[in-house]
């Protein structure tokens, strides 16, 4: 219910955990609302939050999902995007990018930074009327998020794509900040003040700082171009009263003290990715969303799930500020029965 996410940012204990799930596989919203999640997705979807106990939403839809893609399959999206089936709602992948190299992007006269124009995993347009209408419908069944996605590095990857970007930052890195990490800051900042004025305890930012094997660049590259400007990002937020929850993927252990350190409150990482314990030991005084392995949930057994539930259980239950999530998602290729032991788990 909302009313425990509002405990939760007040970290105070509440009757119930909050939950927080990324819902999109067509089976568990059907078997939880008994509604055709495709002829009526809107009743659906919130229906499946409040029998599932799903707290924390970032899916609230307004008119029913289209057709998905079938498992494996993939098309053309147009304006270089690849869409593939990941579940009720499919997801998009860039294939194309504005410059055919690190030359061509230094000459380049105009950069369009236009947040609106990428196709990225958050499922809808920045709209600050679209997401006080989302809030609303939500109601006292959660509290509806919306996620900004290219906090300041995913700017450079989702508009240059990964080569260009890291080629560009690392032989040039004053021009590559004067040239793009400026622009990007400045857009940044925009949004994340529009998201101060929502309604909501939390502004929730996602900037996927390393791979799987840790930080991409060295760390006095992230020191130099990356935190200072958080410090400088964060403001907006703090200065409305809210709490700043960071998202990422891949393995962000080494980065932990250094987003502490300027003022992130909470964290959505992906775990073991992450070193859950290494969350727990930076944030566990915080808000931590997690704890819930996307791989335990696909490949393992239904008894492996319940004991894995309950092991997570055992190491945050006296943490206020602590959201079970499976942070990978629930799509549609996990496995139905391994999602019915976890629930019920």
């Amino acid at each position: 219910m909302k009313k425990d996410v509002l405990a939760l940012a007040e970290l105070r204990m509440s009757e119930k955990r909050p939950s927080k799930e990324t819902l999109n596989h067509p089976g568990l919203v059907y078997l939880a609302s008994g509604t055709d999640p495709f002829s009526n997705t809107q009743e659906a979807y919130l229906t499946a939050y409040k029998n599932l106990g799903i707290d924390i939403i970032n899916r609230v839809p307004e008119e029913n999902a289209p057709a998905p893609l079938k498992p494996g399959e993939s098309v053309d999206a147009g304006n270089g995007y690849k869409r593939s089936y990941l579940g009720l709602y499919d997801t998009y992948c860039r294939m194309e990018y504005p410059f055919k190299d690190v030359d061509d992007f230094f000459e380049a006269e105009e950069i369009d930074l236009d947040y609106n124009k990428l196709i990225t995993p958050v499922p809808h347009s920045l709209n600050k009327d679209e997401i006080q209408r989302k809030m609303k419908l939500a109601g006292e069944i959660g509290l509806y998020y919306y996620m900004y996605y290219t906090t300041l590095f995913m700017w450079g990857v989702e508009y240059l794509g990964w080569e260009i970007f890291l080629l560009a930052a690392a032989m040039d890195p004053e021009g590559f900040k004067e040239k793009f990490l400026d622009m990007a800051f400045k857009k940044s900042l925009e949004a994340i003040t529009l998201l101060s004025e929502i309604d909501s305890p939390f502004v929730f930012v996602h900037d996927d700082l390393a791979d799987a094997n840790g930080p991409v660049f060295s760390p006095e590259w992230y020191e130099e171009y990356i935190f200072p400007r958080y410090v400088e990002l964060w403001k907006p937020a703090k200065e409305a009263g809210k709490k700043i929850i960071f998202t990422a993927d891949g393995n962000m252990t080494q980065l932990l003290k250094q987003l502490k350190q300027t003022g992130v409150d909470g964290v959505m990482l992906e775990n073991p990715a992450t070193d859950f314990d290494k969350i727990l030991e930076h944030f566990g005084d915080g808000t931590v969303i997690g704890g819930i392995e996307t791989a335990k949930l696909t490949f393992g057994t239904a008894e492996e799930i319940r004991k894995h539930v309950y092991e997570v259980y055992e190491k945050v239950k006296g943490i206020p500020g602590f959201v079970m999530s499976t942070p990978g998602g629930i799509h549609g290729n996990i496995p139905l029965e391994n999602l019915e032991a976890y629930f019920d788990t």
